[in-house]
């Protein structure tokens, strides 16, 4: 059957905070994981943002992507062109797989059909594997925030990064 993406539904946050708990490390956030109350949904993620990566019926990882208008509402004109990555994980059992790669496909589809021009997203410059990942799907380093996050005993930085799109 192999590796399917589609939209989450309403009612399996638990699943979806299931996989942010199991996927998170301090290298990945520097907050903590959710916990299992409340919604993933909150806010602009709401369940037609996120996109699921369903592996032979089983949901094994997700991504949020949400309209930078949306966190900017004052802004809507000005930021139509944009999609930010809010989140993305995997199940680390799942990882090497290309099901990261299959979900930024689906995360420039996406985008691309609500007319974005532009993705960005915020990755902290300790979590290797991903910005491999990004950089393998096209993604560009536009900026950098040195020592953003004390984690431990130490400060991380929180790096940007962008894919462009065809207008």
């Amino acid at each position: 059957m192999g590796v399917r993406i589609r939209v989450a539904k309403p009612g399996e946050e638990q699943r979806l905070k299931w996989i942010q708990r199991e996927a998170w490390s301090p290298e990945t956030s520097p907050a903590p994981p959710q916990s299992s109350k409340g919604s993933i949904f909150d806010g602009p993620v709401e369940a037609g943002n996120v996109l699921v990566a369903d592996e032979n019926g089983l949901a094994v990882g997700y991504s949020k992507l949400v309209p930078l208008a949306t966190s900017y509402p004052d802004l809507a004109d000005a930021t139509a062109h944009v999609q930010q990555l809010h989140g993305f994980s995997v199940l680390p059992g799942y990882r090497g797989r290309g099901i990261g790669g299959t979900m930024l496909e689906a995360v420039r589809a996406e985008s691309l059909r609500r007319g974005a021009t532009r993705i960005t997203l915020r990755v902290l410059d300790t979590n290797e594997r991903a910005m491999r990942l990004y950089r393998t799907a096209g993604y560009e380093i536009e900026g950098r925030l040195r020592d953003e996050f004390r984690i431990g005993d130490g400060f991380v930085d929180d790096v940007l990064m962008a894919l462009e799109l065809p207008a």
